[in-house]
């Protein structure tokens, strides 16, 4: 998931919790920049049980808040797969035979103390900005995570949505959060979860998004800014993988599998 769609899913689902009307359907659409250069349109579709991110020429992943499953689209290949929390069970239990490994548990150390200190690091704040985005007065906050990446976001107040599926979402990050935590991912569970609370100060629906993740040789930029909002009732068909479509095994059980012969 690219880091501007999760950190709008995670103030969304932050969000949640404030909102208390209810709302139709929702699509969002969105043109995305990388690197200063076009990268087409995404579009996001929110019902009150499912979300759907879609993204021209490339992966669609849709999560069912009802069952918990998450399907991934590859529109290039015309395959799908889906994890199920029967995944992030069978991964976890697999990971946690793996930390008897030095190098794994190593590797689990690095990747551990990077996640940490960006979470310590990050500061939410506004950067006092106002702008309208395809019509929506909106606010800009910045999201700094230490020198490695920043983000700023302008979020609005006027556009209705699904409050439950926010908070179905929501509940939903912490029960994989949850289900992290006894697997030698426990620290970087609790920094996710220090991070998600940090982000609580920002509230509504962000309508530009914007991010720079700096890697010393290696430098990203991401932008998206919303150009249509339709509340309109979501086909049920937006919530499968398209007819004709070949379903394929779940690449990180089998990355699993593979490393543990």
């Amino acid at each position: 998931m690219k880091p501007i769609l999760s950190l709008s899913i995670c103030i969304l689902a932050c969000a949640a919790a404030t909102r208390t009307q209810a709302a139709d359907d929702l699509t969002v659409v969105s043109n995305v920049t990388t690197n200063g250069k076009p990268a087409g349109s995404e579009t996001m579709y929110i019902s009150s049980d499912h979300i759907r991110t879609s993204q021209t020429g490339g992966t669609d992943m849709i999560i069912n808040l009802k069952t918990g499953v998450m399907t991934t689209v590859d529109e290039k290949k015309k395959t799908y797969y889906e994890v199920t929390k029967q995944d992030l069970q069978a991964m976890q239990a697999k990971m946690a035979e793996k930390m008897n490994d030095p190098k794994v548990k190593q590797a689990m150390a690095m990747m551990q103390g990077m996640t940490n200190s960006m979470a310590v690091s990050t500061e939410v704040k506004k950067t006092g900005v106002s702008r309208k985005v395809a019509g929506f007065a909106c606010e800009e906050w910045s999201i700094s995570m230490g020198a490695m990446m920043t983000v700023t976001e302008c979020v609005t107040n006027d556009i209705k949505y699904p409050v439950q599926s926010w908070a179905g979402l929501a509940d939903f990050k912490e029960s994989m959060r949850k289900s992290m935590s006894g697997s030698g991912f426990g620290p970087s569970a609790k920094a996710s979860a220090d991070y998600a609370e940090k982000m609580k100060s920002i509230k509504g629906f962000p309508v530009a998004s914007s991010s720079t993740v700096d890697a010393g040789v290696m430098k990203m930029t991401n932008s998206s800014e919303v150009t249509e909002v339709r509340h309109t009732a979501i086909p049920e068909s937006t919530w499968e993988a398209p007819a004709g479509f070949a379903k394929v095994e779940n690449p990180m059980m089998k990355a699993f599998e593979e490393h543990g012969r």
